[in-house]
């Protein structure tokens, strides 16, 4: 698959076939129709956030559901959504204080 990938710290953007992945547990997997790129990629790139790289950018995509884990019964095949950027936190890092509405300092 395509994918606006990041590939080190400060480093330009390239788009690049990366192997598609497979949904784990309680997840689908996501066709992307359209993305959001914004000032949150620019962080990513700059390694404000931590992880590793390379990293693979855009968020809030809009598009169709491709597979499905055996265990997702809310969803199926060819289902059109959308997504938030965070899914979870562990809500114990510095950048995700108890009740913050916002999980990082700069957004």
């Amino acid at each position: 698959m395509k994918a606006a990938v990041v590939p080190a710290v400060s480093s330009s953007w390239q788009i690049r076939d990366v192997p598609q992945p497979q949904p784990g547990p309680n997840q689908v997997l996501v066709k992307m129709h359209a993305s959001g790129i914004c000032y949150t990629d620019v962080h990513l790139t700059l390694g404000h956030f931590p992880g590793p790289f390379p990293r693979i950018l855009g968020h809030e995509p809009v598009g169709e559901i491709v597979a499905v884990a055996p265990d997702v019964t809310t969803r199926k095949v060819g289902d059109r959504v959308g997504t938030a950027w965070i899914q979870s936190t562990c809500g114990r890092c510095e950048w995700c204080p108890p009740c913050a509405s916002s999980p990082v300092p700069f957004m």
